[in-house]
């Protein structure tokens, strides 16, 4: 069977042919190259664009069907939902007068101004 390299992220995601990440049970989707050079170049230009990307090439066969045989990673949905539901206990939780005091100080530091000019 023939090996082919696809680009694996910190988080156990796989970049697909779109360039996005996705996390592999279908593997059809996913980017692959035989060429190592190339998926490093790859690397190279996804870490370009997010400094907080930490991936790499990953060798692994293929299977009957020319896709790659990979493990899939973690759902990526049920992150997104977890943030979600994080990001509104958040605002739930913040009470009124926090909100109240930054439009105060906002509004001094705007007469400040007013008056130096």
């Amino acid at each position: 069977m023939a090996t082919v390299f696809v680009i694996q992220n910190q988080h156990g995601h796989y970049l697909n042919k779109q360039l996005e990440w996705v996390d592999g049970r279908d593997k059809r989707v996913l980017y692959r190259t035989v060429h190592r050079d190339e998926a490093i170049n790859v690397v190279f230009e996804q870490s370009s664009k997010n400094i907080e990307l930490r991936a790499h090439p990953l060798e692994c066969e293929t299977d009957e069907t020319a896709n790659p045989k990979v493990e899939a990673g973690p759902a990526i949905m049920s992150q997104v939902d977890d943030l979600l539901a994080d990001d509104e206990q958040i605002d739930e939780s913040t009470p009124d007068h926090i909100g109240e005091a930054a439009d105060d100080i906002i509004l001094a530091e705007d007469s400040d101004e007013n008056r130096s000019q």
